[in-house]
């Protein structure tokens, strides 16, 4: 993640670039004001117009840098969250399908919000203004020492100090804001999931048990709040405390020095003004350091979640599937759940075949492992002989459509949702929704293919998104064709009609998985295979 965030470094050293110059600009300004205050205090008059018109010119620059460093710090923070965002997104959808499917989205969710939020504020904002405190710290230190350098040394003695004690108390908020993130996790998730729940929450009454356990959730995840909020609270007065005292120490030296004669009464002025801001940027540093260390914990435990625990290196690229796919006496289990051994079967380019089975009999299971899902303890998978674990996940997936059990549809026209935005020519699209049985789905609607299906598709029917599926299958032109329980929503004439479509294509391997067995089309299959009790039985073979 921090990747991301380093390219956005050139807008941040473009803002404290402008940082510097409104620093120095401020700096200069200080410096007149301390000569007019010199020149009428000791009745000096040579000189007072020109230094009046100088501190004018330098007000209104300084008035526009610090525009323009307002400006440049919002382009910095917008540049770095976005950056982030989609690294973040990017990284997500390079993670290997079966780890995803094993953890929670509400996972990503929580990252995507509260901890990218929690880096923005505590990390993206935090190291400019920190930087920048920096500078004016620098810039002012410089100004005071052309004054006098004894008051300087006091005060980065002083700095030192404070900056050892505030790395020292921050070492504790760092750990708070770790186990927050993690609270938070859990929390989104815990929501998640009783948001899923809600018809059975409500047929069922368990409005008081819901209500109650929200409640524990909640309680815990304000405490650890609470705890971090007491903790800095605690390291900002003990720093503020620190700060007015060093303050008024200054402000007693300087007036020592009036009375010594080493300093005017300009240079007075200029000592307490410029302490001050010297003291401020201290103040911020010794605010925001503590925030920043905090991010490292986050910032790993998201890197954790975006990194693929297998890492076996794919090496072959394929241009096609020619021949055979070929599954040689292979075993999978879930954990301790075995649910094939020793299975052999074969499909072959262009044929049709039907996957049939009991709930639970592993039907879906070897969909998962044909689409590369998973891969399989025991055996092989072959793809034209090579195989199919050491085939690149894009390479393959270019040449196979999937029409899932759970259909997404974008917050996009019906013609979108039908291509995916790849280019196609009208003649595919109008085929494809007869295939799919759309037709009179598309011409019923006002705005036909411009229509906008909103909202993962709230305002068409389970059916219709079925159907939306499989003409974007048909439109995909690939060499397989995997079904999961596709006609499983559908009307039995209308599933029928589809089905006998996409099995009169030729050439298009088909692999369907189903529980639905339309039996007028069943010999339009040149195989069946009956998947249950750890094997895999072909009709042929049973025949």
């Amino acid at each position: 993640m921090r990747k991301a965030y380093d390219k956005a470094i050139p807008y941040l050293i473009l803002g404290l670039l402008v940082g510097a110059a409104t620093a120095v600009t401020e700096g200069f300004l200080n410096i007149y004001i301390k000569e007019i205050i010199d020149v009428v205090f000791y009745n000096e008059a040579e000189g007072f117009q020109g230094k009046a018109v100088t501190i004018l010119l330098l007000s209104v620059g300084v008035l526009i840098l610090n525009t323009t460093l307002s400006a440049a710090k919002g382009y910095y923070r917008k540049d770095a969250n976005l950056r982030m965002k989609k690294y973040y997104l990017l990284k997500v959808f390079d993670k290997n399908i079966n780890e995803f499917n094993k953890e929670s989205n509400a996972r990503y969710v929580s990252n995507m919000t509260n901890d990218l939020n929690t880096i923005d504020t505590n990390f993206v904002d935090a190291i400019f203004d920190l930087s920048l405190a920096i500078i004016s710290f620098f810039v002012f230190a410089i100004i005071i020492a052309g004054v006098n350098t004894t008051i300087l040394l006091m005060i980065i003695g002083l700095t030192i100090l404070l900056g050892g004690l505030s790395s020292l108390l921050s070492k504790p908020l760092k750990r708070y804001f770790g186990e927050r993130s993690k609270l938070y996790e859990g929390y989104t998730t815990y929501i998640n999931e009783v948001l899923n729940a809600f018809r059975i929450v409500r047929t069922n009454n368990l409005h008081d048990k819901i209500t109650t356990d929200f409640g524990k959730r909640s309680s815990t995840l304000q405490d650890k709040s609470f705890q971090i909020d007491k903790y800095s609270t605690f390291i900002y007065a003990f720093q503020n405390g620190t700060m007015n005292l060093l303050f008024i120490s200054i402000v007693v030296m300087a007036i020592w020095l009036t009375f010594t004669g080493e300093v005017t009464l300009g240079g007075v002025i200029l000592i307490i003004s410029n302490a001050e801001r010297m003291i401020r940027p201290l103040q911020q540093a010794a605010e925001l350091f503590p925030k920043i260390i905090s991010t490292k914990s986050i910032f790993k435990a998201i890197d954790e979640v975006l990194r693929n625990k297998e890492d076996f290196v794919e090496t072959e690229e394929i241009d096609g599937f020619h021949d055979s796919i070929e599954i040689r006496n292979a075993s999978f289990s879930y954990d301790e759940n075995e649910i094939f051994s020793g299975v052999n079967l074969t499909f072959e380019k262009g044929k049709k075949y039907l996957v049939v089975g009991p709930s639970g009999g592993g039907k879906s299971t070897m969909l998962k492992l044909l689409r590369k899902y998973f891969y399989v303890d025991k055996g092989d998978i072959l793809l034209d002989g090579i195989r199919l674990k050491d085939i690149r996940k894009d390479s393959y997936f270019r040449h196979i459509a999937n029409v899932e059990q759970k259909i997404f549809i974008f917050d996009d026209t019906l013609k979108n949702n039908l291509t995916l935005y790849r280019d196609t020519d009208d003649e595919r699209i109008e085929a494809a929704i007869e295939g799919s049985g759309l037709r009179s789905f598309v011409d019923n609607l006002d705005k036909g293919l411009d229509t906008v299906l909103e909202d993962n598709g709230r305002n068409i029917s389970g059916g219709e998104k079925s159907r939306i599926a499989i003409a974007r299958a048909l439109l995909s032109k690939t060499d397989i064709l995997f079904l999961d329980e596709a006609f499983a929503s559908l009307d039995y004439s209308i599933a029928r009609d589809i089905e006998r479509t996409i099995l009169n294509i030729d050439d298009l391997t088909v692999i369907n998985v189903s529980h639905v067995v339309i039996e007028e089309n069943s010999h339009l299959y040149d195989d069946i295979y009956h998947v249950a009790g750890k094997r895999a039985v072909s009709r042929l073979e049973a025949v």
